[in-house]
């Protein structure tokens, strides 16, 4: 009896450890075509990786925060305009951030422009509480290809001065596919 028993729990873990294995393969593929679907490329320091998100949207962040990922991230958007093509820069950046200000409750926040290499670039600097923790928000805001682009850097702020530089790389070394 004791024999059976720790055969059946040998075959039990054998059984769980190939469950965790296939789901990372599986997590892995589609990050994978997520990356190969975009119409940039995005360059890593070599200490972030590609993730996929706690709403399963590819994201980055440094590899050795691991599981604690969420406190340290880089998640890029494109948003393609269908309705109303006309519309600027400027009221596409300040029709997302009448949504962030319902959707989060936001302490602090600036929002300047600047010249980068996409252009006229706006950015919203914000902070806000989640779950116990105070979350420095950086997100800009571009135009390229009559596409709008989001790109959000959000950290716990015991991470953010130290990631920044990285954040900043990332930003400054999209590549961005030409369209035929």
């Amino acid at each position: 009896m004791k024999k059976m028993t720790m055969i059946l729990m040998i075959l039990f873990l054998s059984l769980t450890n190939c469950g965790v294995k296939k789901t990372k393969i599986l997590e892995q593929i589609k990050i994978e075509n997520l990356i190969d679907s975009l119409n940039y490329h995005v360059i890593l320091p070599e200490n972030w990786k590609p993730i996929l998100d706690s709403h399963k949207l590819l994201s980055y962040s440094p590899i050795n925060l691991g599981d604690i990922f969420y406190k340290n991230i880089i998640r890029i958007y494109e948003v393609r305009i269908t309705e109303n093509k006309s519309t600027s820069l400027k009221e596409f950046v300040e029709k997302d951030i009448n949504g962030w200000n319902k959707a989060v409750s936001i302490n602090a926040y600036n929002i300047t422009s600047e010249n980068t290499k996409y252009g006229e670039t706006f950015i919203f600097k914000y902070e806000h509480d989640w779950n116990f923790t105070h979350y420095t928000n950086t997100i800009k805001y571009f135009k390229l290809n009559d596409n709008f682009y989001r790109f959000s850097y959000s950290s716990d702020e015991k991470f953010c001065e130290k990631y920044l530089t990285d954040a900043d790389f990332i930003f400054n070394n999209l590549e961005f596919k030409v369209k035929e």
